[in-house]
């Protein structure tokens, strides 16, 4: 497509003169994540972080008592999340809603694609967190969730330089909405890696982001298969940008790899259909 390959280097040339404003990775949520890594995180610090911030509280605790979540009990406090769900979890929740103040703009056209991509990012970290718990990778569970959230980060990073160049005047029509899905098609794997290392992520969620449309299957990288397989039910589904019913799931070599059964698909597409509560 022509007019998506002049773009492209129109792309290159506008980050490559540092006017592009990145989007940001929330500190609290960074330090957060850091302290669950650890082998004994301290739950006592990982609220504190959470309520030296009263927009993150708030909205940690509107999550929290969301249906998703939700038990039989609302919880009123940071604290009575972390007794209720766990560190982790916690953590991932502040992840989310730290990560969807990025999902905006004021451009209808590219709000609605942003809307779309976070419902899939969102997908996708339920997905492969699920996965991971369902083929015996409790330990990667914490680390393919957020793999999962941050995968196609760098098609929110497409449209942030999309919208940059137009309020800046590089370019003065938006590109058609054809034209916009196929530069995130072509440049989202490599923006992605290069926005997370920006942000001094860990290398394995870089790679996530920059290998999970690889034809050759890399079998021994296992948070890069949950993801790469949540991701695939996303399509299915229709969760996001892409919908293609058509996809095997149970054909899939990740599938095949992590031995799935059609019954666990069908349970996980029944989980993603109820973890889109949290993605409007």
């Amino acid at each position: 497509m022509q007019a998506a390959q002049s773009l492209v280097g129109m792309i290159d040339h506008f980050v490559a003169s540092n006017k592009i404003k990145l989007p940001v990775f929330n500190a609290t949520a960074l330090r957060i994540q850091k302290e669950v890594a650890r082998d004994e995180p301290d739950s006592r610090l990982i609220e504190k972080l959470i309520v030296s911030d009263q927009s993150l509280t708030g909205e940690v605790l509107s999550v929290s008592n969301s249906s998703f979540y939700k038990g039989l009990t609302q919880v009123a406090t940071v604290r009575d999340a972390i007794i209720r769900l766990g560190n982790i979890e916690v953590s991932n929740i502040v992840s989310m809603v730290a990560l969807q103040h990025n999902f905006r703009s004021k451009n209808p056209t590219l709000h609605k694609f942003m809307g779309k991509l976070w419902r899939h990012s969102v997908g996708c970290a339920i997905g492969a967190n699920w996965l991971a718990r369902q083929t015996g990778f409790q330990d990667l569970a914490h680390e393919t969730f957020i793999a999962g959230l941050l995968h196609d980060v760098g098609k929110l990073y497409v449209l942030k330089i999309v919208d940059d160049m137009k309020a800046s005047g590089e370019i003065q029509d938006l590109p058609s909405v054809t034209v916009i899905g196929e530069l995130m098609r072509q440049l989202h794997t490599a923006q992605g890696y290069t926005l997370m290392k920006h942000w001094n992520l860990p290398e394995s969620y870089c790679q996530v982001a920059r290998d999970h449309h690889l034809e050759e299957l890399d079998a021994n990288n296992y948070v890069l298969l949950l993801v790469r397989l949540a991701n695939q039910v996303c399509h299915k589904m229709g969760i996001g940008l892409i919908e293609d019913p058509s996809i095997a799931l149970l054909e899939t070599p990740e599938a095949v790899q992590l031995q799935l059964s059609e019954m666990d698909l069908a349970r996980l597409e029944v989980r993603l259909e109820d973890s889109q509560v949290m993605g409007g």
